[in-house]
Formats: structure tokens, sequence, C-alpha cells
């Protein structure tokens, strides 16, 4: 993704008073809050769905986090109520966004950083919910998997950003693979065809962007876009391989393929397209 900037000083005029003087002016410099513009970008777009680009993005679909340097410099700690804390944008135009009300720096020098989440949810419990920052604890993004969603994460200069004129760049990353298939001259026969026991339950921390999946499994199916083609399903990246289960017309048993990268494991972020013969 692109950068996320801030700038701005200033100077006051003050009228004051002198015991000794008639009133005079002063010029005086103080610190004035600085407003924060942000931009954003996605690494590597036209290449994979189901966010192709930002411009697919709504912008109550983005979870923006902002969390202010602590009384050690270069620490970020996390407290209950951050700068931002799950807020969505109010617009984008481009690759920019805007906050209602406007953002600013913190007064006193203190530096930034952000972190963002696709897709954002406001719910505390469920099949995909938030468990929220606490003293010293980073949120975390709980999320369940049908095959349609398209997990990305982001985090701004990992030393933080100050004023001013400091760039700031969030990146949206993908954290799952794609699917895709291509059944060539069996599309017409297939009367299903999923990918089997696929990690379906996860959670990615909101500050390092790791995730965690859990012990459940389930079986993803794709829905035929055409007969030789259908629609892509999103998977869990950093597999080395998955099964999938064709049932044809006629035949009592499912065919069973074991899909695999040509060398280590499915990557986030990338496109694999399978061919069933």
């Amino acid at each position: 993704m692109n950068l996320f900037v801030k700038h701005l000083a200033g100077t006051i005029l003050l009228l004051t008073s002198c015991s000794n003087y008639t009133e005079e002016e002063l010029l005086v410099n103080v610190e004035l809050p600085v407003p924060v513009q942000l931009t954003v970008a996605e690494v590597n777009p036209h290449t994979r769905a189901v966010v192709n680009n930002i411009g697919d993005i709504s912008v109550s679909s983005l979870g923006i986090y902002e969390v202010a340097e602590g009384k050690t410099p270069g620490t970020f700690p996390w407290s209950v109520s951050p700068l931002l804390n799950n807020t969505p944008p109010s617009s984008i135009s481009g690759n920019q966004l805007s906050f209602s009300p406007r953002l600013y720096y913190p007064m006193g020098g203190q530096k930034i950083i952000f972190y963002g989440y696709y897709p954002r949810t406001t719910a505390t419990s469920g099949a995909n919910y938030v468990t929220p920052p606490s003293s010293g604890n980073a949120p975390t993004f709980n999320f369940t998997l049908t095959g349609q969603e398209d997990i990305m994460y982001a985090v701004s200069t990992p030393s933080g950003s100050t004023t001013p004129g400091a760039a700031v760049s969030l990146t949206f990353n993908h954290k799952l693979t794609q699917i895709q298939l291509n059944t060539s001259i069996l599309g017409s026969l297939l009367t299903s065809v999923k990918i089997t026991n696929v990690k379906n339950t996860g959670s990615m921390n909101l500050e390092t962007g790791a995730i965690t999946y859990g012990n459940s499994v389930t079986d993803i199916s794709f829905t035929k876009a055409s007969l030789t083609a259908t629609n892509p399903l999103m998977v869990p990246a950093d597999v080395s391989s998955y099964i999938l289960e064709a049932s044809i017309l006629g035949l009592l048993a499912p065919r069973k393929y074991l899909i695999k990268p040509t060398s280590g494991n499915f990557l986030a972020g990338t496109i694999y397209t399978i061919s069933i013969n």
C-alpha cells in the first residue's frame, strides 16, 4: 500500500500587557496540533480476488488503530483506549483516506503507529469478531472462513512516525491464498467439487499480523461459474497441500486429487490455478 503523511508547524500572535509598558505584541512560538494525512495502497494490486485493489474496498470495511509512543522511547504500548480504536475512515478518494473528526498528531512530539485490517467488524463474539485491546495486549481479529473472505493486514513504519512532514506508509498484505479451478472438459460432468478438511477458524494479532489457526476443519465447495471454470476460493496460506474432491456424474465414488505448489507451501496473496482433466 501507499503512504500516510502528516505535517505542520505554527506560531500565534499573543497580546500581553506589562506593568511598565503600554500594551505590546509579542510573537511567541507554540506547538499547534498537526494534522495527519493518510494515503492507502495494496501490495501487488490486480492479481487476485476478492480484493483486487483498494477501489474494491468500502471505507466501512477498514479497521484502523492508532497507538502513541509510550514513556519509553520506541515503545508503543496498547491501552484500553488507543488514539484510534477499530475506527473506519469517513471517506476515500483515490488512495487518500479521510477521518471525521480530522486526525492530529499527539501533542508533545510523541511518535505514532497505525495498524489496519480488513474486513472490519465491531462484533465481540460470533463467527467474526474482535477481541478489544487491553492494557499491554493488542487486539485480535477472530474469523471463520467460508472460502469467500479476503483477509488483509497493514502496519505503518515500525519505528513510529512523527512531525514534521514524516511519510507514513500503510501497505495492506493479503493473508490468505487463492485457488482457482479450471475444470476443462469435465466441467459439464461435475456435480460438485470441493477442498476438504480446510482449517476454517483462526485469529490474527492486529499488532504483528500473525495468524493462528484453530483445530476446526470443514469442506469448502467451489461454485461453478461456467462449464469450464469455477469461482475461486480463499483458503489458509502456509499449507503444503490440499485434497480436492470432485464428484462426477455417473460415478459412485468421487475423484480425489492432491494439489500442491511446485515447491514449498501455498503462499499468502498468490493465485494458484488448478486444472482437472
